[in-house]
């Protein structure tokens, strides 16, 4: 997996935005996910954030994911994490959020459950 960061919009409907996030998800690039995430949640979309290619996550990036979906939730949207790496997964199962976050396989089993929504 690349450690260099990168967000690249993926295919998006009236309804739904996905994005695809590569690279190291930590203190110096958190903002920037935070950052497009919130102007994304302006559109009033849903938003699938795929984190297929995220390399490492620190505890920033645990916070800008958190911080992302309780701005949607307020937004009466919602954030969909998508085919976790291992490394994120690791760390979202050790935390228990996926009690809290939205979390789906695939970026197909997410969006029949958003356009069901």
């Amino acid at each position: 997996m690349p450690d260099s960061f990168e967000i690249v919009e993926g295919p998006a409907t009236d309804q739904v935005l996905v994005l695809r996030v590569s690279g190291r998800l930590d203190s110096t690039t958190a903002p920037q996910l935070a950052e497009r995430c919130a102007a994304a949640a302006e559109s009033g979309r849903r938003l699938l954030l795929n984190l297929e290619s995220v390399s490492f996550i620190a505890s920033s990036g645990v916070g800008a994911l958190l911080a992302t979906a309780e701005r949607y939730r307020e937004a009466g949207s919602s954030l969909h994490l998508v085919a976790l790496s291992p490394s994120v997964e690791s760390v979202i199962r050790l935390l228990n959020l996926d009690a809290f976050l939205n979390v789906h396989a695939t970026e197909a089993g997410a969006l029949g459950e958003s356009k069901a929504a």
